[in-house]
């Protein structure tokens, strides 16, 4: 079956998948023609934001010729995704301390370096 995904701001692309092909899979498939890279995109449909890890197949309203809609994430902040993990091991008050101090010794680092100490750590990161 084809599909249509359309971006919010302009562009479309029109995909053919199966029931077995992922959510993940689109937004592969669909990225050059959007202008939106797959990591950053939100796909949508009826206003339900579709899983990566689950297929069309798991989403019984795609059908042949069905529109998604696609938007770009809002880039989320190294505290929030931080805690997100924490929760997993501790409490929300434990994990609350261990990411205001985590933060507070990050920006103490940050604010210690100089532009030319941090472009040197972004070529090191980078050039892997």
């Amino acid at each position: 079956m084809k599909i249509v995904v359309k971006n919010i701001k302009g562009g479309s692309s029109i995909v053919e998948v199966n029931e077995h092909t992922s959510i993940l899979d689109v937004k592969k498939l669909v990225e050059n023609d959007i202008k939106i890279p797959w990591a950053q995109q939100t796909l949508v449909l009826f206003g339900k934001t579709l899983q990566d890890e689950k297929s069309i197949g798991d989403y019984p309203k795609i059908k042949d010729m069905t529109k998604l809609h696609a938007a770009v994430k809002k880039a989320e902040s190294l505290q929030v995704v931080l805690a997100r993990f924490l929760r997993r091991y501790y409490s929300d008050e434990q994990c609350n301390l261990i990411t205001e101090e985590f933060m507070r010794i990050v920006q103490s680092k940050m604010d210690s370096m100089s532009l030319d100490d941090l472009e040197r750590i972004a070529k090191i990161e980078l050039s892997v």
